[in-house]
């Protein structure tokens, strides 16, 4: 599953289940995209200012979130250490 996907899911499940479009539409995006992400998976990095509004609204780190889409489009290959979970660890 994706990172991120697995993120908002996460979020969904502590928050009451909010629908994917008032996700989508909180963060500035179309319900379509985050429809396409679930079905197509995440293509190109999503924008800054998405990307931004994203970890905003999850309450997560910016770099977490960051990663999370960089392995999901595989700008980033995942390995055994993950540095957004090592500098939460040391900060």
């Amino acid at each position: 599953m994706s990172r991120l996907l697995a993120m908002i899911d996460e979020y969904r499940d502590a928050h009451g289940q909010p629908s994917d479009a008032s996700i989508a539409r909180a963060i500035g995006i179309a319900p379509q995209t985050l429809n396409s992400w679930r079905k197509r998976g995440m293509r190109k990095l999503p924008n800054q200012e998405t990307l931004r509004e994203l970890a905003r609204f999850l309450k997560r780190s910016e770099a977490d979130v960051l990663y999370a889409a960089g392995v999901d489009t595989g700008y980033i290959i995942e390995t055994e250490a993950d540095p957004a979970a090592d500098a939460a660890e040391a900060g």
